[in-house]
């Protein structure tokens, strides 16, 4: 049929929209009439100016030659056009943004509505409420569109950098919350993924010149799978050429596919590292240094095993913001291992070897406290005297540092000298030693017991003793009956002080065990002492027939001291 014969072959109402053609001329939409036929009976500038055509060439050919979204292809049959919803059903419809074709071909997003006419003319009361055609109005819809997607995008990313920021400051928390260098690094690993990638892993550079993964993990892998990756890694070569081992050598960060790792035959840490490569099956790698201070330390790796899945330049500087913060992570857990290492050194250098006169057994241990500001006041000691007395001595310097450790050699090897000089009771040494330290130590308070162990001629074993404001020894039946020896004066260091400290004395049963400690053995922040104490006497009595060195160390066990304060502990048995 010709576009003529088209055009004529209409029925009456084939002419709704023509009889206002003026208004919808004016219009600043695209307003397009359509018979009941589905024929267009206006087109006016506008819908010329968004699809192409002319009013001459769309009026009274069918809608579906021109308004097809292309998403459909060629244009469908008009009662499966949806934009002619108005038409079949009588009901409007609308779209938000629906791709149409331009008369040149590229396509253009409109936003439409459409809605039916209803039959009015004379004659027509048969057909009351029939639908005599529709109208569609149309309007550009792109450039709404575009700024809807940049503000989505917009909303998008600063949820994104909100997150990963969320993401920083919880890594951060959670990193600062340990001085335990393994720790840290396990932690590490498992709260980057999956937010950071589906695995992570970290190498560390070891002292003597050897590479070690130390901590892996994998959005998929079992715990045993996780374990077969770590362990130590062929050496750093001394002209890297793979990208771990240029990170390691002091490199900046890499960004790398899952196959740039490629074997070199004389780099054995490359070919280690292409090898994991394969197991995380990566598509996408992102290699950091974890240095501060001017040292590194490690690197931390992070990957997507998945495809489309790339590391930007964003998430660059969140990975290496974390790499940062872990690395003086590492570099004050470092230092403070340091610090540590050499209190609780020179702490054990100080506790001499115990002497074991006459059948006495005697057992000492020393536990340093958690944080190495907290080592160096307590100690214990055991000689023997002039009159062939044993000696025996615990004591704590007020203050947790290195200098309470230096202050306490002082009193320790002030106290030796007077015991052994004076050959007198224990309240006499314990006075003259708070003179002493009065004159020529810069040692503040102190608590101590000072005891003399001796047998007497009817053979017996006694115990005489003087404690100056210290924790009361315990003595331990070999049938586990406990009592402590609560007799107690004064604290020594300041002469001032009145009050005195009186000289005990008890027999010691045979196979009995002495116990002197230290208040960190006893002593938690949130727990009452009593408890404590009641803790010690029933502990104690459970382990009393065992040898003395069992029973030191499972007393440690069961007592489960809190690392708040450093333990020393001096435990004799009599013999029998």
């Amino acid at each position: 049929m010709s576009d003529q014969e088209e055009q004529m072959s209409g029925q009456p109402h084939d002419r709704v929209g023509a009889d206002h053609a003026g208004p919808v001329e004016a219009m600043d939409s695209a307003i397009v009439a359509v018979s009941a036929s589905g024929r267009i009976t206006a087109w006016n500038p506008w819908a010329r100016h968004l699809l192409g055509y002319t009013a001459e060439e769309a009026l009274g050919r069918p809608i579906e030659r021109f308004l097809h979204r292309v998403a459909e292809g060629d244009a469908p049959p008009l009662r499966d056009h949806r934009i002619l919803r108005a038409l079949r059903a009588g009901v409007p419809d609308h779209a938000d943004g629906d791709t149409f074709t331009h008369r040149d071909g590229h396509p253009v997003v409109l936003a439409w509505s459409s809605a039916p006419i209803h039959a009015d003319e004379p004659g027509a009361q048969e057909r009351a409420g029939a639908v005599a055609g529709a109208v569609i109005a149309l309007q550009d819809a792109a450039e709404r569109l575009r700024i809807e997607r940049e503000q989505h995008d917009r909303m998008e990313q600063a949820r994104r950098a909100n997150s990963r920021l969320a993401l920083v400051a919880e890594i951060t928390t959670v990193l600062s919350s340990t001085l335990d260098e393994n720790e840290v690094l396990r932690r590490l690993v498992r709260l980057a993924v999956p937010a950071l990638g589906d695995w992570a892993e970290v190498d560390l550079l070891v002292p003597d010149g050897r590479v070690e993964r130390v901590a892996a993990t994998h959005r998929e892998f079992s715990p045993a799978d996780i374990a077969r990756l770590e362990g130590p890694l062929p050496p750093l070569p001394r002209s890297p050429r793979g990208p771990l081992a240029r990170v390691l050598h002091g490199g900046t960060t890499m960004v790398v596919g899952g196959d740039a790792a490629r074997p070199y035959s004389d780099e054995p840490l490359t070919a280690a590292q292409h090898e994991l490569f394969q197991t995380m099956d990566a598509h996408s790698v992102i290699i950091t240094p974890l240095a501060a201070r001017g040292e590194t330390y490690g690197a931390l790796t992070l990957g997507y095993s998945r495809p489309r899945h790339d590391y930007g330049p964003d998430d660059r500087l969140v990975v290496e913001d974390i790499a940062r913060r872990t690395g003086l992570v590492l570099s004050n857990a470092r230092l403070f291992a340091t610090q540590r290492n050499t209190a609780e050194a020179m702490q054990r250098s100080l506790l001499t070897p115990l002497p074991q006169p006459d059948d006495l057994q005697l057992q000492a241990r020393y536990l340093p406290a958690a944080q190495a500001s907290w080592v160096g006041g307590d100690w214990y000691d055991a000689f023997p005297l002039a009159d062939s007395a044993t000696g025996l001595v615990i004591g704590d310097i007020m203050g947790h540092d290195l200098h309470a450790a230096s202050r306490m050699a002082q009193v320790r090897n002030m106290l030796r000298a007077l015991a052994w000089d004076l050959a007198a009771p224990p309240s006499t040494v314990l006075e003259r030693l708070d003179a002493v330290m009065d004159a020529v130590s810069d040692a503040e308070l102190a608590t101590a017991v000072f005891a003399r162990v001796e047998k007497t001629a009817a053979g017996p074993w006694h115990l005489r003793w003087c404690n100056a404001g210290h924790p009361p020894p315990l003595l331990i039946t070999h049938d586990g009956a406990t009592t402590f020896l609560e007799e107690h004066g004064m604290l020594l260091g300041n002469p001032g002080l009145t009050g005195g400290r009186p000289d005990c004395t008890r027999e010691l049963p045979a196979l009995s065990t002495l116990l002197l400690y230290t208040d960190g053995l006893i002593e938690t922040r949130g727990t009452d002492l009593t408890d404590s104490l009641t803790g010690l006497r029933r502990h104690s009595a459970h382990l009393a027939r065992l040898p003395v060195a069992e029973l030191c160390d499972q007393l440690l066990e069961r007592m489960e001291p809190s690392g708040e304060d450093d333990v020393a502990l001096l435990a004799l048995r009599i013999p029998a």
